[in-house]
This record gives structure tokens, C-alpha cells and sequence, in this order.
């Protein structure tokens, strides 16, 4: 070039920057980095050495998620405070994308956990104790005559998807409360459905439950589908003080037929 510096080829410049030609082509077009020269003759791009750490700044901004527009407008103001505040706030909003991440990672872990369960404790019939966390649930209350299975289940879904609850973390988690006494003469009687709950909520509703830390004695069951046999537990609190709580948490081992499901029954012990 008769100035006398080097320029280099757009085939030059996509080597050394590991980008294609019609890259290049395109950040012309947009006006994100338009050639220093261009040979009126043969249309050849010329680009120059600063215009090669330019691009490469481009390239380094689109990885946070920067569009070309808003990389060109930045970059063209030439003042530094505006290019740090146009940093943070990209990295506000990578930062909430973050956090929205990892909780979609947890509650994977948490259903991936749900699953291995089943496959951790073998469905016996036999009792056995384990020792649970603290629980949040948001539960419906069922009727007398209601149908144990889908009436207080839609219910419960209304409520989920009201306004009040729009901020609630739920998990992919159900179940029902049982009546104790019911059950120890082998009847399956709901007194809720309900939904787990993640974090406990900061409001006052009737149907939000604390389901309390400590001892339970489980035994898994079909329960909406097979006849239960409550004979073992029987012996068990035959002199024992009636638990508070008694749920029955779901397990969808059958992705069709959710009555079939294996439940596991727990009992505050």
C-alpha cells in the first residue's frame, strides 16, 4: 500500500484468528469491523494490525453473549467507564442465568435421587426406619366421598398454579397424609394430597405444611392398586403413641398408569 504499512489479507486474518472468511465478511457488513482499505479494483480486503486486535476483542465479547450491535456500539464510544458498565451488566444478567442454572441443576439431582431410590430400598413389603430432614408440603384437604385418586389432585394443582404461589419452588414430588388409624386395619384413607415444596414458604396459607425431622418407619406398597397388609406394623405400635404424621409419598415407576404406582409409606416414629 503506498502509506507504506502492512496490511493483511482477509484469508491472512482468518488464519491467524481462527475464523472463517465470511465472518470477516459479515462483521463488514454490519459495520463491526469494516476493512481498512479495499482494493477498488479486485474488491480485495485489507485489514490492518490494530484492526486484527480489534476483531480479536470482538470475538473475546461474543462469548458473554454480546450481539454484534451491541458489541459495535460499545466499542465506538471509546470511553472506558462506558465499557465497564456495559461489562457489568452483562455480567448482572449471566450472573441471574447462574443462579437460574444451578437451580435447574439441583432439582435434576434431586429427581435423579428420586429415582435411585427405588432402586437403593428393594420393594420387600418389609418395615424398615430411616431418618428424615425436616419437609415442606403444600397440601389439599380430601372430602368425605371424594375419590381418593384425581379430585383433590386438581384442586391441589389450582392452587400451585395461583398467582400466590407463582414465586414456589415445587418439586416433582407427591403424596398423600394417611389416617393412622385406617391404616392399621389395613384401608387406605387419605386425608390430603399433597406436593414437596423445596424451601418453606415465607407466607401464611392453610394448606402449607412442616413435616418435621426425625424417625420414620417405611414400608412400600402399591397402595391405589393392591390390597395392604398392615399386620407388621401393627406389632410394631401395638403400645406405642399414635404418630402425628403418616404420608405416603409417590413414586412414578409407572409413567402411564399412576394408580399403579409404589408408594412409600412413612410413620413418624
Amino acid at each position: 500500500m503506498k502509506d507504506g504499512r502492512h496490511r493483511y489479507t482477509i484469508g491472512e486474518v482468518a488464519a491467524l484468528l481462527n475464523i472463517s472468511p465470511q465472518t470477516l465478511r459479515f462483521y463488514d457488513k454490519s459495520g463491526v469491523v469494516v476493512p481498512d482499505c479495499t482494493d477498488q479494483k479486485t474488491g480485495y480486503r485489507y485489514y490492518s494490525y490494530d484492526q486484527i486486535s480489534y476483531i480479536s476483542r470482538v470475538k473475546y465479547l461474543q462469548q458473554f453473549g454480546f450481539s454484534l450491535e451491541e458489541i459495535r456500539e460499545a466499542l465506538s464510544s471509546n470511553n472506558t467507564n462506558k465499557f465497564k458498565a456495559f461489562l457489568q451488566s452483562r455480567r448482572h444478567i449471566l450472573q441471574v442465568e447462574s443462579e437460574r442454572i444451578k437451580g435447574l441443576l439441583d432439582d435434576l439431582d434431586w429427581y435423579i435421587g428420586y429415582y435411585s431410590y427405588l432402586e437403593e430400598h428393594d420393594y420387600s413389603g418389609f418395615p424398615y426406619r430411616q431418618s428424615v430432614p425436616e419437609r415442606y408440603l403444600l397440601a389439599e384437604p380430601l372430602y368425605p366421598g371424594e375419590d381418593i385418586y384425581g379430585t383433590a389432585g386438581k384442586r391441589l394443582t389450582q392452587t400451585q398454579c395461583s398467582p400466590l404461589f407463582s414465586d414456589a419452588h415445587f418439586l416433582r414430588g407427591h403424596g398423600y397424609l394417611l389416617d393412622f388409624d385406617a391404616l392399621m386395619n389395613g384401608k387406605i384413607v387419605p386425608t390430603h394430597y399433597f406436593v414437596y415444596l423445596r424451601q418453606q414458604m415465607p407466607q401464611n396459607h392453610p394448606h402449607l405444611m412442616t413435616i418435621p425431622a426425625g424417625a420414620y418407619l417405611c414400608v412400600q406398597a402399591r397402595i391405589l392398586s393392591e390390597p395392604f397388609d398392615s399386620s407388621a406394623l401393627c406389632r410394631y405400635f401395638k403400645n406405642r403413641t399414635p404418630p402425628q404424621f403418616v404420608l405416603a409419598n409417590e413414586y412414578e415407576d409407572n409413567f402411564t398408569n399412576f394408580q399403579d404406582c409404589i408408594y412409600e409409606i412413612q410413620i413418624q416414629s
